[in-house]
């Protein structure tokens, strides 16, 4: 019996092109999974990977324009896409066989359900799993992945990480025969990090094939049965992965802050929370931040990172203490989000970084210039969302610089960023510093706080709240 017989699903794709596209997005791939298996398929931001793992999860072709030559067999059945072919994915009926944990976690929750235990229950009681039954799974995937404190929580309320953990045990729980994981570490902590790549391990042991799609060989793909890296939509097996992948880093900032620095922004004693909550997500925070300093805020997810960065930037007030230079008057703080989704909005990239800019003066001949540093002018009058993530996040990053912010404030900044946009990322923070300003970010990344930031403030993860 071959490969392909004992295969959970196999892929023979001539080619994929969407809709209006000059060129095709992938093309030659061949892949057999069989029960248990692990295949990690590795390669930059606009090389196809999410793409090969929606055509994997029956949600391509979208369009009748999308051109799809590509025989899949799966549970049994030979799917036949190509010229002539008029083939209609059952998607619920997919779904139960290929479940897919999306790079932006956030499009695989319901948005409807008021607690992360009924958003995990919602297809348990779709597919009609017994109360006593859904109850008891639940609870042992809440145990496996840490989840019990956020079994109360609004979904819509936890942070990138914890989002990510919530939707990884809701598609676990579906029991789909395969698993297409596209980047499942990003924004996770170490710990929770370690628990996710245990889930994964267990998952396949019970004979679950599991797909990863990731921009280097993380501490999932290291352990792959197979890896292959994709370049210009074509993939290439690769044998020896510790010589042919590294993890981009940047190098230092180079410059040391001077110790008598003007502070421009300070956090005293602040407790920091939001509407409605009985208790602050951060209590007493001191933390300083100096002309020419890059800070790191480093800790668990949950800890407060991402609300301290909404402080600094002005979004919300401490409920006590002091926080100063949050954008009070003759102060300039921008802020990346961790989500570029929540900061794009313009139907090109032109008009999304010129937003709000008079039409004329020094700020909107900046524009050019910053695209230009970015890597972004030929891509000027493309839709935003029409380019490969590591540029989306490029996109959003530049709308904040053409400001010229004195406090550059940002949420995860390397997720989904790609060699490239790493390099660009450093170039731009060595620029903040280099004009006297200031760089605050909140990070998981180690090897680029390590590189980049000149001190690390860690969020204590027995602080005496959270939300």
């Amino acid at each position: 019996m071959s490969a392909q017989d004992t295969a959970v699903l196999g892929v023979d794709l001539a080619r994929f092109r969407y809709h209006g596209a000059a060129i095709d997005t992938l093309a030659g791939v061949d892949l057999s999974l069989a029960p248990g298996s692990l295949t990690a398929i590795v390669g930059d931001s606009g090389s196809g990977k999410s793409t090969l793992g929606a055509v994997l999860a029956g949600m391509l072709p979208r369009h009748d324009g999308d051109e799809l030559e590509a025989t899949l067999t799966l549970a049994g059945r030979q799917i036949r896409h190509g010229a002539g072919s008029n083939v209609r994915i059952d998607p619920v009926g997919w779904a139960r066989q290929v479940g897919m944990l999306p790079q932006d976690a956030r499009h695989y929750l319901s948005g409807v359900r008021e607690t992360v235990e009924e958003e995990l229950a919602l297809g348990l009681e779709n597919a009609g799993v017994p109360r006593a039954q859904m109850r008891e799974r639940i609870a042992a995937l809440a145990d496996r992945l840490g989840l019990h404190q956020l079994m109360g929580r609004d979904p819509g309320k936890l942070s990138g990480g914890q989002e990510r953990l919530v939707a990884l045990a809701a598609l676990a729980l579906g029991e789909a025969p395969v698993l297409v994981l596209d980047e499942p570490l990003a924004g996770l902590d170490t710990a929770a990090a370690a628990r996710v790549s245990a889930l994964v391990d267990r998952l396949r042991s019970g004979g679950t094939a599991v797909v990863l799609l990731t921009r280097f060989m993380d501490r999932l793909a290291v352990g792959a049965d197979r890896v292959l890296f994709l370049r210009d939509g074509r993939c290439h097996e690769v044998w020896d992965t510790a010589a042919a992948f590294t993890t981009p880093v940047s190098t230092s900032p180079g410059r040391r802050p001077v110790p008598d620095a003007p502070a421009l922004l300070e956090f005293t004693g602040a407790d920091l929370g939001y509407p409605g909550s009985a208790t602050p997500v951060v209590a007493g925070l001191d933390l300083q931040l100096r002309a020419g300093e890059c800070v790191a805020l480093a800790g668990p997810n949950g800890t407060g990172k991402t609300t301290v960065l909404k402080a600094a930037a002005g979004l919300m007030r401490p409920g006590a203490g002091n926080v100063t230079g949050n954008g009070s008057p003759g102060g300039s703080v921008g802020l990346l989000l961790q989500n570029p989704v929540d900061q794009l909005f313009e139907r090109t990239v032109r008009r999304e970084v010129s937003f709000g800019l008079p039409k004329r003066g020094p700020r909107a001949a900046r524009v050019p210039e910053v695209l230009a540093s970015l890597g972004l002018a030929d891509e000027s009058e493309t839709h935003p969302y029409e380019l490969p993530a590591s540029a989306r996040r490029l996109v959003a990053l530049a709308t904040v610089l053409v400001r010229e912010p004195m406090v550059l404030l940002l949420d995860e900044p390397t997720e989904a960023l790609d060699a490239d946009g790493m390099a660009r990322l450093h170039a731009a923070i060595g620029s903040v510093l280099e004009r006297g300003g200031a760089v605050l970010f909140a990070s998981h990344d180690e090897a680029f706080m390590n590189a980049t930031a000149h001190r690390v403030h860690r969020m204590e993860p027995d602080a005496p709240v959270r939300i």
